[in-house]
């Protein structure tokens, strides 16, 4: 189970679709970025070694978990736009 918990997360007028939805784009970027990174280490480090750098940058973190921690700190918020 991963810490913390929904209650925890979802503040006034947040649900938990709304919450995985943001954190589903949270960890898209975060892996966006982590991909980023390695392909500027890629066009300086041997062209064999970028996979594995990759790999064990991803396995180090998982973006999910990263991603939750994130909305937690408030790092990152969910905005709600209400269009009625």
């Amino acid at each position: 189970m991963i810490y913390p918990s929904i209650a925890d997360l979802s503040d006034k007028g947040v649900n938990r679709y709304m919450l995985s939805i943001a954190t589903a784009k949270c960890a898209r970027r975060i892996t966006d970025e982590q991909l980023a990174k390695n392909q500027v280490q890629e066009s300086r480090d041997d062209k064999f070694s970028s996979y594995s750098s990759a790999k064990k940058a991803l396995a180090n973190e998982k973006p999910v978990k990263e991603a939750i921690e994130k909305l937690y700190t408030r790092e990152y918020k969910i905005v709600v736009n209400e269009e009625k």
